[in-house]
């Protein structure tokens, strides 16, 4: 969907907590242009964690916290939202399906 918006995405999952490999993250988060967090909670922890492990801190936020998974129109929709502003929060309206 970004591609067809003509937006180059990559995206970096983190599997191992303990131990943080903060150096080799922070080196290649500091190669993207923008980023942003996308999260299954409400209160961003793993953004506040990372920030205190290597004090990175991302352009933006998406959080989603209904115990539903993200939908790709998330994503999107919530990147329209941070791109370009100061550190920016996303939070995905619910969806009664």
């Amino acid at each position: 969907m970004l591609n067809e918006e003509g937006i180059t995405a990559n995206q970096l999952q983190i599997r191992w907590m303990v131990p943080l490999h903060g150096e080799r993250l922070v080196e290649i988060l500091n190669k993207a242009k923008h980023t942003i967090i996308v999260e299954n909670n409400f209160s961003g922890q793993f953004a506040r964690y990372l920030r205190s492990e290597t004090s990175f801190a991302a352009d933006g936020h998406i959080r989603k916290y209904d115990g539903e998974p993200f939908m790709p129109h998330h994503i999107v929709e919530g990147r329209q939202r941070s791109t370009g502003r100061a550190t920016k929060l996303s939070v995905p309206m619910h969806e009664i399906i």
